[in-house]
């Protein structure tokens, strides 16, 4: 329904509107109807494909060529830049861009580090990022648990015309883009859709604003190795597979937090930020005294970071280290009942405290774990595998599985990782554990933060 309205907005309704329909278009028959009905269930099923895209932007035509990951699901595109390109990801509602890297978008692997996001449509800085986004939304739209209902389709589909993809006879059809959405009112955007005989998209095109329609040419016949074809860490990273939790993790996972109880650990953190860019920090988070010390550097500058349950301390950072003791003077105090506490808390900050809620002097519920946990996937090997898993903790709201604020990765019965959701993609905070001694807060920091 999202990515309807966010269609909608964008300034067209119907692909009729269109300068390029022909006068042929007649209902579709039964069994056009159950072809297009199979469509995107077959999609959810298949392996990835390479595509070809071509978007009508300021009277030129602009190819992009990209791979799709059906499940994920993901796009990964080597995107024209002006005198040049760039490599781009996108998942519904994201964006994340780097600097080109032709040799890997060839071998269809991902370049670490330095990407920057930026939210679908509304964070559109060209016309190109317009239809680019307009185009990625509605493939993502293609896949389906289940097949559409044929009688639906009859109603609303029109075949309009043979043709030939790839050497492959293929009928094109108009239909909406979603069949049905839950409480959807008003007019349904749609495209045209040319299947083969075997009912697989060959041909894609939807009406991105410009005199012509956008399309995406499914090349079937494109051979490559999707195995490192996985979304970045910032926007999620590989694709999840929600199953209940068993008994045995469940047991883990409630032991968790009480072993962090007397325990320390070295953390890295990387938090998207608005302005495209990802803050990073690197400290210490010490369950112990409950205290979380680190280094931030984002958009602003360098600063240090102090956080305890009753509130967060901040200072300019003097250098690119994080001192082992910390500075006594030019902190900044929020306690967190004070009324300004929230205009400098962010979402660094929110991640520092949801570290310090990973700690309990007890076990959790196990029978709750058990009840509401979720195993989103397992990385790592058979010898050290990682759970990332979804459960709640200190009073999380209930949500969806998938859908929660917070992601934990757990291997060796320990914290590997948290990861919490932003609306500029994934944060994430890394741990490893390492003993070392209390960092002796100054008393006057002590006695604001708690």
């Amino acid at each position: 329904m999202a990515i309807i309205v966010a269609i909608a907005l964008a300034g067209w309704f119907a692909v009729s509107c269109g300068a390029d329909r022909p006068g042929a278009e007649r209902p579709v028959s039964e069994e056009e109807a159950a072809l297009l009905a199979g469509m995107r269930h077959r999609n959810a099923g298949a392996d990835p494909v390479a595509l070809r895209m071509s978007l009508p932007v300021d009277g030129e035509q602009v190819t992009v060529d990209a791979y799709l990951d059906w499940r994920a699901p993901m796009l990964y595109a080597r995107v024209p830049d002006g005198e040049g390109h760039r490599l781009v990801q996108a998942i519904p509602g994201l964006v994340a861009s780097h600097a080109d890297d032709e040799l890997a978008f060839g071998d269809v692997t991902v370049p670490e580090g330095d990407w920057t996001t930026r939210q679908m449509l509304s964070g559109a800085a060209t016309p190109l990022d317009t239809a680019f986004d307009i185009l990625a939304s509605s493939l993502f739209t293609l896949t389906a648990d289940t097949a559409d209902d044929p009688a639906v389709l009859a109603e609303k589909a029109t075949w309009r015309e043979e043709g030939v993809i790839d050497g492959e006879p293929v009928d094109s059809f108009r239909a909406p883009i979603m069949v049905e959405a839950e409480g959807q009112t008003g007019p349904t955007p749609e495209a045209l859709y040319s299947l083969d005989e075997q009912g697989d998209l060959r041909r894609f095109q939807v009406n991105t604003g410009a005199e012509s329609l956008s399309a995406a040419d499914f090349l079937r016949e494109a051979k490559f190795d999707a195995t490192e074809l996985v979304p970045i860490d910032v926007l999620g990273g590989p694709a999840i597979d929600p199953v209940p939790v068993d008994e045995d993790l469940a047991g883990t996972l409630a032991q968790v937090r009480a072993e962090n109880w007397s325990q320390t650990a070295e953390v890295e953190l990387a938090v998207p930020g608005e302005d495209g860019g990802v803050a990073t920090a690197f400290g210490s988070v010490d369950w112990r005294t409950m205290t979380a010390y680190l280094h931030v550097t984002d958009a602003a500058g360098q600063r240090l970071l102090l956080a305890r349950p009753g509130g967060f301390a901040v200072r300019e950072a003097d250098s690119d280290e994080l001192p082992e003791v910390p500075p006594t003077e030019g902190w900044e105090t929020h306690a967190l009942t004070d009324e300004d506490a929230s205009e400098s808390f962010g979402s660094v900050e929110t991640l520092a405290y949801r570290l310090l809620e990973m700690s309990a002097e007890e076990a959790d519920d196990e029978a709750a774990i058990l009840e509401q946990g979720t195993l989103l996937r397992v990385d790592g090997n058979d010898e050290e595998p990682v759970y990332v898993v979804e459960y709640p903790v200190a009073g999380d709201a209930d949500a969806a599985a998938g859908e929660s604020a917070y992601r934990y990765h757990v291997g060796g019965d320990r914290l590997r990782e948290v990861e919490m959701m932003t609306y500029f993609g994934v944060a994430s905070a890394e741990v490893d554990y390492e003993d070392f001694a209390m960092v002796a807060i100054p008393w006057e920091v002590g006695e604001k933060i708690g």
